[in-house]
């Protein structure tokens, strides 16, 4: 995930930093080097009070949540791919589908937006980072941070550094994606990226029968997806152990063949419980209609409205079917 929303259009570099054992300091965030329980290293930023990923894995939550979700083998024989990926932060979900595309030769148009620079600078500084991908995707990475773009026989990549809820205007409007990543810190932290006006501005850019995937399965932003006419799919956990009801969220653009659907292991149908959560007032949408409001305006803005709201509760939903703890 990213800093979104961090002041740092001045430009990031090296000499903007200090480093104090695993910890680095900028401007009022900062940001704290994990390890994670797969080998991959990850961040927690303390602005945020968040890790970039999950625990048990960064590496492995981007193979998880974003690389199967994306269904690569689907894409074989087609003439380019393009990719749109919304807080590229340390890389992971990018090199897990870089990886993926290249063994199996197809040719992709890559797109990152970002604001904060540090964490791939601070990943690429890692042998743990580095050592987890090929020379050709690591070469990639090195291009974003030195260059912000790259050409070569596998594919052509471009990063636009700011805030996303004005970069993705610069994208041509004749430009749509085939698959859109978006990996922003959760909608309660930095619900700027979670709005309605930004997921309708993202459902823009996606081609036919493209599909924007998350970790996210809050019910505003499923909600508000829905909305613009997607068919929302349950991303299925991978651990069967796992207590988690869902790994994320697909939102196809266009409906989703029934054969396909049969024959895939990576999502599913909304549960009876999980369509029962859009019927609360958890589904009331995070508005920013500005596109310039700070997080604490767009969350006051939707407890007014949730207050307002004849919706049932999240507290009976959570009541009927399991305990809040394990929500």
């Amino acid at each position: 995930m990213l800093h979104q929303f961090l002041i740092l259009n001045s430009g990031v570099t090296l000499h903007n930093l200090k480093e104090t054992k695993n910890t680095i300091f900028q401007n009022d965030d900062t940001l704290t080097l994990q390890e994670t329980k797969d080998g991959s290293i990850s961040l927690k930023s303390h602005t945020f009070n968040e890790s970039f990923h999950c625990l048990s894995g960064a590496h492995k939550e981007s193979i998880d949540k974003f690389l199967r979700p994306s269904e690569i083998d689907c894409y074989r024989g087609i003439d380019k791919l393009n990719i749109l990926d919304v807080c590229v932060g340390m890389g992971y979900n990018s090199g897990s589908l870089m990886e993926s595309l290249i063994n199996n030769s197809i040719y992709f148009h890559w797109w990152g937006l970002e604001l904060d620079s540090r964490p791939l600078k601070i990943a690429l500084g890692h042998t743990k980072f580095s050592s987890t991908w090929s020379s050709q995707v690591l070469e990639n990475f090195k291009q974003i941070d030195e260059n912000s773009h790259w050409v070569n026989k596998t594919g052509v990549g471009k990063m636009i550094w700011g805030d996303a809820r004005q970069t993705i205007k610069r994208i041509h409007k004749n430009i749509f994606f085939d698959l859109i990543l978006l990996d922003a810190f959760s909608p309660q932290q930095c619900p700027q990226l979670w709005s309605e006006e930004f997921l309708t501005a993202l459902f823009s850019k996606l081609s036919t029968n493209g599909r924007l995937i998350t970790y996210s399965r809050a019910a505003s932003v499923r909600s508000s997806l829905r909305r613009q006419g997607l068919t929302i799919k349950s991303i299925i956990p991978t651990d069967s152990n796992s207590q988690a009801w869902s790994y994320g969220t697909i939102a196809f653009n266009g409906e989703v063949d029934a054969d396909k659907q049969h024959m895939q292991k990576a999502w599913k149908d909304l549960s009876d419980m999980e369509e029962e959560h859009l019927c609360t007032i958890a589904a009331i949408p995070y508005r920013d209609p500005s596109g310039k409001s700070t997080a604490l305006e767009i969350n006051t803005r939707r407890k007014i409205e949730q207050k307002q709201s004849t919706l049932k509760s999240t507290s009976s939903w959570k009541k009927r079917w399991f305990n809040a703890k394990n929500t």
